[in-house]
């Protein structure tokens, strides 16, 4: 009887645990739902990703103060380098609940949640896009 217990335990704790980054670059990321394993990494590490780049990035939050500044980052650092991405903002309570998020503010990159629950420095974000 302990036995199951403890399956259901180690089930349930590797069902909700984060996942570390799996790639060769020794990247400390932790990706919270890896969706898209086989084409982007979670280090943005160009070698074992698709060299297509990122296409869209979403910032999901209710309009608060923490997701203005995460929405200005993620901005400043897409114009200075360039980057042909789209840029959306979603305030959408239902649409941010689809993500499985419970902390915003939440950046999505490539239908990928990489960050929640802070603003990311600029290093971050550049970490995160491979630049």
């Amino acid at each position: 009887m302990e036995t199951k217990k403890e399956n259901k335990k180690g089930f349930w704790a590797s069902l909700f645990s984060p996942k570390p980054c799996s790639c060769s670059c020794g990247s400390n990321l932790i990706i919270e739902e890896p969706e898209k394993p086989e084409t982007s990494c979670c280090c943005g590490d160009k070698s074992s990703a698709n060299n297509s780049g990122v296409t869209e990035i979403k910032i999901l939050g209710p309009g608060c103060a923490k997701c203005k500044s995460t929405y200005q980052v993620i901005e400043r650092v897409v114009s200075e380098n360039k980057l042909d991405v789209k840029l959306t903002k979603i305030e959408d309570i239902a649409e941010i609940m689809s993500y499985n998020i419970m902390a915003t503010p939440a950046v999505v990159v490539d239908g990928t949640v990489k960050i929640k629950g802070h603003v990311p420095s600029e290093s971050e974000v550049k970490q995160l896009l491979g630049i």
